[in-house]
């Protein structure tokens, strides 16, 4: 089997010296990856595992895993789609913190306004915009839905998205993430909520086709479990074709 695991946080560049990212620490990622080392360890069913990550996230050090650094949301899915159309991908388990907007354009205040004096124009270009500037406007676009693109790309690669929310009841995490599965035709999705993480503590639901759940209680659990669905679906889904 070969799968795709992403991890980590996407960053997005303002210039060539700042960037606003996200505070995902690739953590559970890192433990679904470790889990299916395991598996190519123990059990030979793993050929290959492409690691997409975040520049700040660790990748697992074993000879059957391809790290690739991950910067922006555009990065991410030219690499996700090159490795989808280039390898047969059992299965993809989408768990990068993906940025929901984009750079667009910096400006200022008095350029946006109009009200920028002729004699003192402030200058933004250059690879690093000047601390100079005291009114700095940082337009961003929407991103594009990664998720959104992988079965269409790859429609027998089973896929895991992920969700998170924060401080809401159980029912809409449970609603919410489950729309998310049938927006991209995921065969999973991992729900969780902010608040149900902690040091030592990750509660997370995954999420089923049928909506039924999974419950874990660390990152060790869900990195487990879901390394059980995954093969389960697999395997089946090979005997059917």
């Amino acid at each position: 089997m070969k799968i795709i695991i992403t991890a980590g946080g996407t960053s997005e560049r303002i210039d060539d010296v700042r960037t606003i990212t996200n505070s995902s620490t690739g953590s559970l990622g890192l433990a679904i990856g470790e889990a299916f080392v395991r598996e190519a360890e123990e059990t030979g069913r793993i050929e290959r595992i492409y690691y997409l990550h975040g520049l700040r996230a660790k990748a697992p050090e074993h000879e059957v895993v391809t790290p690739v650094p991950i910067e922006g949301v555009l990065d991410l899915q030219a690499n996700l789609t090159r490795i989808l159309t280039e390898e047969k991908i059992d299965a993809c388990i989408h768990a990068m913190a993906v940025s929901d907007y984009m750079v667009h354009q910096v400006t200022t205040l008095d350029k946006l306004m109009g009200t920028e004096d002729p004699d003192h124009v402030q200058d933004l270009s250059g690879n690093k915009i000047s601390s100079d500037i005291d009114d700095l406007i940082i337009h961003m676009k929407r991103s594009p839905k990664v998720i959104s693109g992988i079965k269409k790309t790859s429609p027998e690669t089973v896929l895991v998205g992920f969700k998170l929310l924060s401080g809401v009841h159980h029912e809409e995490l449970i609603d919410v993430g489950y729309r998310l599965l049938q927006k991209n035709d995921c065969d999973f999705v991992m729900a969780n909520d902010l608040k149900e993480i902690g040091p030592g503590v990750h509660r997370g639901y995954l999420i089923h086709r049928d909506k039924s759940v999974d419950t874990m209680e660390t990152n060790e659990e869900i990195a487990e479990m879901i390394r059980r669905r995954v093969l389960e679906t697999a395997e089946t889904a090979g005997q059917d074709r």
